[in-house]
């Protein structure tokens, strides 16, 4: 999906996704989210840190002990690089995503749709934030970091999701005419990670 919406020109839409994937946020976190609240290596003049952070304004666990305001840390350097591409001349007063969460939504379904996804199969945007864990735990992350990556209290919620997600795989349950668009689609992952600009 990032690949495609890269080579359709939704810049912004891209890196809305990667950010809530690879920061395991719930989505509407990173929607609200403004140029303000997002810290990138460039902000800092900084070359040798590469993480960037977002500041979590009103999170959904603030009320179980998490903290009124939480943040999201990206790490992979190639993710930040193309965060820092897309966003780094923002304003700060602009949203991330300049558009409603229905034009996000609409826009995931037109992926969905062009990737050959059926109707029945289809994962919602909220998917990204399972997808994000599971992905950090198929790369080898502990499930202690994982968990505070979440901002999660229990271990028990955790692995137990973990456990689910891990052993089923979203794609298994395609056509092959779906299987193939996307495995297609997805060899031009690396190069879309490269081409913010």
């Amino acid at each position: 999906m990032f690949a495609t919406a890269v080579a359709k020109g939704w810049k912004r839409w891209a890196a809305t996704f990667l950010l809530g994937y690879e920061g395991i946020a719930r989505i509407g976190e990173v929607l609200q989210a403004f140029r303000r609240d997002l810290v990138l290596p460039s902000d800092l003049f900084d070359c040798e840190h590469t993480a960037a952070f977002l500041r979590v304004r009103k999170p959904k666990s603030r009320r179980r002990g998490k903290g009124r305001v939480q943040h999201l840390k990206i790490e992979r350097p190639e993710a930040v690089r193309f965060l820092d591409a897309v966003f780094c001349e923002l304003e700060a007063f602009l949203p991330l995503f300049p558009l409603s969460a229905g034009v996000f939504r609409a826009r995931w379904d037109k992926l969905l749709v062009f990737l050959g996804v059926p109707k029945a199969c289809r994962p919602t945007p909220a998917s990204i934030r399972g997808g994000g864990a599971i992905q950090a735990y198929r790369r080898g992350e502990s499930i202690q970091s994982i968990l505070w990556r979440m901002r999660l209290i229990s271990q028990t919620t955790l692995e137990s999701y973990l456990q689910e997600l891990a052993a089923e795989s979203f794609l298994l349950q395609l056509p092959d005419s779906a299987k193939s668009r996307i495995r297609f689609v997805a060899s031009f992952f690396p190069a879309a990670l490269q081409s913010p600009g």
